[in-house]
Formats: structure tokens, C-alpha cells, sequence
């Protein structure tokens, strides 16, 4: 019976109609879901299920007396309701292509077809089949085992070791993080050949049910031969695809990970998995430092834990977004006191993560954290005392400095948290964190952490609160060149405010990939694919320095002036000034290219940032024009390295020459070699080179076991530098120093 023939049929599919334009058109004034991509996508996958289940019933309600034909027809109708049903948002956002910028149409109705089109396929089937076996309170129990469905992603992503998840209803959850890239197309394609295997099996259910009430023939009567092998064989199929879900990449068991990963290491208070790329005496290292932080936060949150910890290093951020998500992001599940990062993120990152960890002692019960992610997040900044290469509380006055004023009170609420763009996120709640620790005590903060209730433990609500800590902020002088830093790190959009995040992102991925493989040709064109979509800062970045790798340094020089001339984004692109300034002076415009160094070392971005502009300062400036190559050519690790060792056959005395090569040596790990270079200089001219001498040079007596050496060197840094964070970094690895002396050699780390 067609559906236009149907009077119930068509009052349910009106209304579900009519919902899904109001959802539809409601989606397109929000941000991040106001275009055809993974969000919509995903969104409109649970609400057009829900609603095509309900017109299901209504169909199967009035096809009562329709014999053993009825799941073919069924099928076919439900199919038709689904379609037309779909079509709705589908056209709706499409016609808001026209107002609302769409970067990849093609990929958008890629994730459509992959995500709302098997839902719904799957909840018709679901539906019916209920409808067929219960005839009375067929939708309530429809609604709970929709719910049941939908609860399969936070049972997988809470009490698994994964936080992505692969549902029927939604296809990929991807889990919260902040990663913008999202590679899932060909796992989600395979996942749906796993879906439309499970509705043809409820439709084959269906119509073994259906041909039983009508014919009154047993089981085994009422399934042909051919009906019976091809049942037979879609789930041998199925079986195949869940038995094989790790290896597809659709699902993540503790035992798969731990397997791909093949190393192990157990201390006292850490079971520590890692790639078998990582020598057996680097493993050990990680495990010390995982000890050494443990014994520094056990004391500062005054918490002892009685079980070990699990944590997980993964060689790489594919490898690690590939086995539990969050590729370029490191994730803690306190729940099941795992920590997962990758290998790289080791020593700036662990710290932090580990504080989210040790704060399970006292956090909400059941999950450990705080009741927040602005409490959560807060705590690791506030433990760390810094953020961006300064003491946190300064951060947070440059926030307000240059004009961003994030909605503070919405930070330390359920999901505010995630509205502003991360790093002003973690740096106000950092220093909220930090200065309510601070001025009312470590007890009463973990006790709130616990709760979220500011006003018991504080007796004032957490609006006062944040205007006590404001007053605070004021006190911090905030310099120019200090502005023109928080300009570049905060003035950000959040995800929500950025045309086609995940097309870009993904993109900008693959131009960073093809760019690390020296593939500059092709990576030129991704970069401008990119730029072409939308303007975005990422992008920018990749094309002039793709372009000064390819040596067209006036092309790369007409793009970054251009681009550094467009007030909408030239506060967000000051790094920028290093790649001009290298091709300003591979052309012979030596004093524009210095200009361009001075102004990005003047604002102290990062200590990358001052080494490389310092180096190109002094090479400029003292004598040093005949060492350009180095920084403006392309070379292997080991054509540097012997580069600079021409240099010094030479001019044994040129110093920063030896800086240099002991620079590179240092990074391959050929310390002995690296300490010669770095120690037959005499003292370098800029303070911040060394200051960084010294540094390296302690963190190679680090890695030589040398402790005491190491200390001298951490020691002497300290005469070259005034920033309040360095001296606390510097304070942490001569304690690290002491540390290590009295504890590695012990058999049980």
C-alpha cells in the first residue's frame, strides 16, 4: 500500500517531516553544524533514525493483513519514507551551501551517505521487527531499545580503552578532543558494509516471523535453502568483521594495543606499554621520568595511590589516533588510570597528563575528575605554574590585554569549557586554578574539584571569585612586544568559528605530510588547494615555507607580505616573519631580513622562535654571512652536520659554527661529540643562545648520567635569563637532577 494511500502513515511521516526541517533549519545557524560535513552529518544520523523508526510502526500498524509478502513490503515502503524523510536536511543544507561557505560538497555528501542513509535503513528494520513480535507497547519499547543503541558509545569509549566508537545509529563518534583532523572514511565505509549486513539479517528476521504467523510452519519449515545459506553467510561475514574489528580499525582492545605496541615496562607505581622502535635504555628513561613526576605530585596534591597507573606511548600521532583517537591531543582516563601520549609529547606533556591521573584520588566518584573540564584542565595548568613559555598568571593578564573576553563563569560549567578556542581555555583556568590553590589552600580546591559547589567551600559564589582573581591579574604590566605575543597565541577561533574546519584540517595534514617528505611540488599545490577554500593561518604557513624550500624566494616574499598586510589574520601570522625574513635574505635584503628576525625575538614567542632568529641575527651581523646556506637550504640531518664541519676544517674558530654542529649532534644523539662542540665555545654574544648552550649542555650531561655536571650547566643558564619560567623549568630539572641520583639505580625502577 503506498504511503500516499495511508492515512496514519501519512500524519506520522508529516510530523516527521516537519521536525526534521525545524532540526534541519535550526542546524543552519549553528556553527560547525550550519554545512553539509561530519557534524550534521552525524547529528541528523540520530534524528532521522529516531523519527524514520517511528514512521516504521505506523507503516507496519497499518499493514496488518499483508501476509508473508509483508517484509518485502515493508521494506520497500519504509525504504521510499526514508528517502523522502532524508531528502530534507540533505536539500536544506545544500541551499545553505549558498549563504554558509561548504569547502568540500563532495566529502560532505560522502559523510551523508555513510552516516543518516544506513541509520535510518537500520532503524526501519529495527523498527518493524519489534512491531512484528510485540504488538502492544511497540514505540515505548522502540524508544528504550533506541536508547540502548545510543548507549553503546559511552559503555565502549567509558570502559574501554578507546574514545572513538563505530554505532549503528550515528556511524563515528570520534570521542572529545580538540583534534580538528578527522580521517575516518575508509573505516566508515567498511563499519557500513557491517551495518547493512545487520538490516538485511532484521529483515530476514522479519520475514521468517512474518511467514510463521501466516503459514503456521516451524522454523526450520519456514526458511528455504537458499534463504538459509545466504542467512548463513551474511553472518559468517558479520562474524568475521567483529572478530577482525581491531585489525579493521573499527574497534581497540586493551590486549590488540598492547600487542601493537610489543614493549613493556613495570615499575613500583607505573605498568608502561611502548613501541618496540624505542631502545630499551630510552624506555628506562621514560619510565624515570614517569617516577620522578610521580614523586613530585604525590607531594604537592598530598595524594597516595594505592594502584598502579597504565600508560601508553605510541611512536607516532597517527599511530596513536589510529588505535584509541585523538591523534595529535594526549589523553588521560582517570577512570581506568590510563594515560595515552605520544612519544614525542613525553617531556612537555606528561606532567600534565599525569596530574590528571593523581587527581583521581579526589576526584568525582565514579569518574574521578573534576566535575568540569575548567576544574580538570585547570589543576594540570596550575600544577605546572606556566603556560606558553611564562608564569600563567601573566598569560591570563595577556588574555585580557589583547580584548579576548572568553565567558569565564560558562568555562567551569559542564561543556563550556570547549566553546573558546583551547589555549585560552587552559590558560584562565590555569591561573583561576592556580590562584584559588594559592590564596584558600590545596584542601579546600580538591574538595570543590570534588563537588563543583564554589559557594560551600568557599562562602562565595564563583562570579566573586573570579572578580577576586581578576583584581589579581591587574597587577601584571603588560609590555608591547608581550601584546603582540598574546595577539598571535589568543585572538583564535574556536572550532565553532572556522569555515570548514575539518576539510581544512585534513587537508593541512596532508600538505604537512608531503612537505616532511620533502615533496614540495605536490605540497605547494595541497597548501593552495587549502588557501583556495578558505583563508587559514595553517595554510599560510605551509605555502611560504614550501615556497622558500623550492628556492622561489620572491614569490614566497610576495605572498607572506601580502598576507602580513591583511589585518583580519596578520596578528595570528607573526611567526611568519622568519620565513620572509630567510627569503628577504636569500634575495640580498640583508636588512630587511634582520628587521623581520628582531621583531619576533623582541616578543620572546617561544624559545624555537628566539634560537632560530638569534642565530640568524648573529650570523648576519658577526661575520657569520658565509654559514646562510645552513639556514636557508635544504639538507639532510648528516649534510648539515658535515656541512658544519667543513665550515670548521676551515675556521676552527668560528663559534657559531660549533654551536651549530653541536646543536646537531645533540639532536642525533651523539652526546660525547655534541659536549666537545658546545664546550669549546668560549661564551656566545646574545644572552638567549647562551643561555640555551648551557641549557643543552645540561640536558646532555642529563642523558650521560652525569648529574652533577648537568646541575653546573642548569646552574649557569640561569646568570643569562630573567623570565620567571625559566627559572621555574630550570628549578625542576636541578630537583629532577637530585632525583635521579638517589633513585636510578634502584632494581624496582
Amino acid at each position: 500500500m503506498p504511503i500516499s494511500k495511508s492515512y496514519h502513515s501519512i500524519r506520522s511521516f508529516q510530523v516527521a517531516a516537519a521536525v526534521l526541517l525545524a532540526f534541519s533549519l535550526a542546524c543552519a545557524q549553528i556553527p560547525l553544524f550550519n554545512y553539509l560535513g561530519f557534524e550534521f552529518s552525524a547529528l541528523t544520523s540520530i534524528v532521522a533514525s529516531f523519527l524514520a523508526g517511528f514512521v516504521s510502526l505506523s507503516l507496519c500498524r497499518q499493514h496488518t493483513s499483508l501476509g508473508e509478502k509483508k517484509a518485502e513490503i515493508l521494506f520497500s515502503e519504509t525504504t521510499r519514507a526514508s528517502l523522502l524523510l532524508l531528502a530534507i536536511p540533505f536539500v536544506v543544507m545544500s541551499l545553505n551551501a549558498l549563504v554558509v561557505k561548504n569547502c568540500d560538497y563532495l566529502d560532505g555528501a560522502t559523510f551523508f551517505l555513510l552516516g543518516p542513509l544506513p541509520a535510518v535503513l537500520f532503524a526501519n528494520a529495527f523498527a518493524c521487527l519489534i512491531a512484528s513480535i510485540v504488538e502492544r507497547w511497540n514505540k515505548t519499547l522502540y524508544v528504550f531499545l533506541f536508547v540502548c543503541v545510543l548507549l553503546h558509545i559511552p559503555v565502549v569509549t567509558f570502559t574501554g580503552i578507546q574514545i572513538f566508537a563505530f554505532n549503528p545509529l550515528v556511524g563515528f563518534f570520534p570521542g572529545f578532543t580538540y583534534d580538528e583532523t578527522l580521517n575516518v572514511t575508509t573505516r566508515l565505509l567498511s563499519y557500513r558494509v557491517q551495518t547493512l549486513i545487520q538490516v538485511a539479517l532484521l529483515w530476514s528476521i522479519l520475514h521468517v516471523v512474518q511467514k510463521r504467523k501466516t503459514t503456521r510452519l516451524s522454523l526450520v519449515e519456514s526458511v528455504s535453502s537458499k534463504e538459509r545459506w545466504l542467512a548463513m553467510g551474511l553472518m559468517l561475514v558479520l562474524a568475521s568483521m567483529m572478530w577482525f574489528s581491531d585489525d579493521l580499525g573499527l574497534s581497540s582492545s586493551t590486549e590488540y594495543i598492547r600487542g601493537q605496541l610489543g614493549g613493556r615496562i613495570e615499575t613500583e607505581h607505573f605498568v608502561i606499554s611502548y613501541p618496540t622502535t624505542i631502545r630499551q635504555s630510552r624506555a628506562r628513561e621514560i619510565a624515570l621520568q614517569h617516577e620522578f613526576y610521580y614523586a613530585r605530585l604525590s607531594n604537592e596534591l598530598r595524594v597516595n595511590p594505592k594502584r598502579k597507573f597504565h600508560s601508553y606511548v605510541y611512536f607516532s600521532a597517527e599511530q596513536k589516533g589510529r588505535l584509541v583517537g585523538a591523534w595529535r591531543t594526549n589523553i588521560t582516563k582517570p577512570w581506568l588510570w590510563q594515560i595515552h601520549i605520544n612519544q614525542g609529547d613525553i617531556e612537555s606533556s606528561l606532567k600534565h597528563e599525569l596530574v590528571h591521573v593523581m587527581a583521581a584520588d579526589f576526584g568525582f566518584p565514579l569518574f574521578r575528575i573534576g566535575l568540569n573540564s575548567g576544574l580538570t584542565e585547570g589543576l594540570a595548568v596550575a600544577v605546572e605554574r606556566t603556560a606558553y613559555e611564562s608564569v600563567v598568571h601573566r598569560t591570563a593578564a595577556e588574555v585580557f590585554a589583547v580584548g579576548v573576553r572568553p565567558n569565564i563563569e560558562n568555562m567551569f560549567s559542564w561543556s563550556g569549557f570547549l566553546r573558546a578556542y583551547p589555549g585560552v581555555s587552559y590558560t584562565i583556568a590555569g591561573s583561576f586554578c592556580r590562584y584559588l590553590i594559592d590564596r584558600y589552600g590545596l584542601r579546600r580546591f580538591k574538595r570543590v574539584y570534588r563537588t563543583g559547589d564554589f559557594i560551600a567551600h568557599y562562602n562565595r559564589g564563583l562570579g566573586e571569585l573570579i572578580d577576586e582573581w581578576k583584581e589579581y591579574l591587574a597587577r601584571f604590566t603588560i609590555t608591547d612586544a608581550e601584546m603582540v605575543k598574546a595577539a598571535y597565541l589568543f585572538r583564535r577561533p574556536s572550532i565553532f568559528g572556522k569555515e570548514c574546519a575539518r576539510v581544512l584540517a585534513n587537508i593541512n595534514a596532508q600538505t604537512r605530510s608531503l612537505y616532511n617528505r620533502r615533496e614540495y611540488v605536490d605540497a605547494l599545490e595541497s597548501s593552495s588547494s587549502s588557501l583556495q577554500k578558505s583563508t587559514n593561518i595553517e595554510a599560510v604557513f605551509q605555502k611560504t615555507n614550501t615556497l622558500v624550500r623550492m628556492r622561489h624566494f620572491q614569490e614566497a616574499i610576495d605572498f607572506a607580505e601580502e598576507k602580513l598586510t591583511d589585518s583580519t589574520i596578520a596578528h595570528a601570522l607573526f611567526p611568519l616573519r622568519l620565513a620572509l625574513g630567510d627569503a628577504y635574505w636569500a634575495v640580498g635584503l640583508k636588512e630587511r631580513a634582520v628587521d623581520s628576525y628582531q621583531r619576533i625575538l623582541a616578543s620572546h614567542v617561544n624559545l624555537t622562535l628566539d634560537e632560530a632568529c638569534a642565530l640568524r641575527i648573529e650570523a648576519a651581523f658577526s661575520g657569520g654571512q658565509h654559514l646562510q646556506p645552513y639556514f636557508i637550504e635544504e639538507n639532510s640531518d648528516s649534510g648539515r652536520v658535515q656541512y658544519l664541519q667543513s665550515v670548521l676544517r676551515r675556521n676552527n674558530a668560528d663559534l657559531l659554527a660549533k654551536y651549530l654542529l653541536g646543536r646537531e649532534l645533540a639532536s642525533r644523539e651523539e652526546y660525547s661529540e655534541g659536549i666537545d662542540a658546545l664546550s669549546s665555545i668560549g661564551k656566545m654574544n646574545l644572552s638567549v643562545l647562551e643561555y640555551l648552550r648551557e641549557r643543552r649542555m645540561g640536558f646532555i650531561y642529563f642523558k650521560l648520567g652525569e648529574y652533577q655536571k648537568a646541575k653546573v650547566h642548569f646552574w649557569r643558564s640561569l646568570n643569562e635569563i630573567t623570565n620567571e619560567a625559566y627559572f621555574i623549568e630550570m628549578d625542576e630539572w636541578l630537583k629532577r637532577c637530585d632525583w635521579m641520583e638517589e633513585n636510578a639505580e634502584k632494581p624496582n625502577l
